[in-house]
């Protein structure tokens, strides 16, 4: 994200901060005010590199997708991208930089948005409810369906349940 300025009249905050509605104002706030690239990986592919990779490759792809480029990259914790300008790791950026905060919920609604439409797809998973995070209602789901294309085969609790 590329962020000249403030934005005026909106919460900017850690995206677990904020409630979804003050969510949603802020990333239609920053996509107002701020150019975005972001970067998206495929589950198999997180279960071939492992989720550590895949974050690093979707960073990257997110800086690809800024025009101009930036001059310089602040990442929220410690590892960074491979991309041809500085980048700067702040550990627990989402809550000290005003720029990572705008990422954060940038990266939050837009998964959230991927989910709810994932749910259209699968909708015995209950993706909208629990957005694909390990919640006893989505453990249940996999106890009783089974994974779906989109679930990484590494999740733990997916694992343990092959196994």
């Amino acid at each position: 994200m590329i962020l000249s300025r403030r934005i005026p009249r909106v919460r900017i905050d850690d995206s677990k901060r904020l409630t979804p509605r003050q969510r949603e104002r802020a990333y239609q706030a920053i996509l107002e005010h701020a150019r975005v690239g972001v970067g998206i990986i495929h589950a198999a592919r997180i279960d071939t590199d492992n989720i550590r990779q895949a974050t690093l490759r979707a960073m990257e792809q997110a800086v690809v997708h800024l025009a101009p480029c930036p001059d310089v990259v602040l990442v929220d914790g410690r590892d960074v991208p491979p991309v041809p300008m500085p980048c700067w790791p702040v550990i627990h950026g989402d809550q000290i930089s005003y720029p990572i905060a705008c990422a954060s919920i940038i990266a939050k609604v837009t998964r959230d948005s991927l989910m709810a439409f994932y749910h259209r797809l699968f909708p015995e998973y209950r993706f909208d409810e629990h957005k694909g995070y390990g919640t006893p209602a989505h453990l249940e789901a996999l106890r009783l369906h089974g994974p779906s294309p989109l679930h990484r085969m590494s999740f733990r609790p997916l694992a343990l349940l092959s196994s």
